[in-house]
């Protein structure tokens, strides 16, 4: 099946890009996830209408990404446990 990728999809392309998927892949995930769409005549003139509007959503959603990264940049998290004389754990960290 063929579809037009509606974001960037790892591993299979970015934004617009019409690729050929396995029927399952594209019906299970990337058209539920919505991902990707099926490339009609209509759904291809359609993205392409579209596409500057789609490009500003992605490149926001970039931008906010990027930001939150430089917030954590900086953050150091310390996880204490009790450890016997060795150093070792007496267990899993899981709590």
């Amino acid at each position: 099946m063929q579809v037009i990728l509606l974001e960037k999809v790892t591993n299979l392309g970015n934004l617009g890009d019409v690729v050929r998927v396995k029927d399952g892949f594209a019906r299970n995930f990337l058209i539920p996830q919505r991902k990707a769409r099926r490339a009609t005549e209509a759904a291809i003139a359609d993205f392409a209408a579209r596409r500057a509007e789609l490009e500003k959503i992605a490149a926001e959603k970039l931008a906010a990404a990027q930001a939150i990264g430089e917030k954590l940049k900086g953050l150091v998290l310390e996880i204490s446990q009790k450890a016997g004389v060795d150093g070792r754990l007496f267990g899993s960290v899981t709590n």
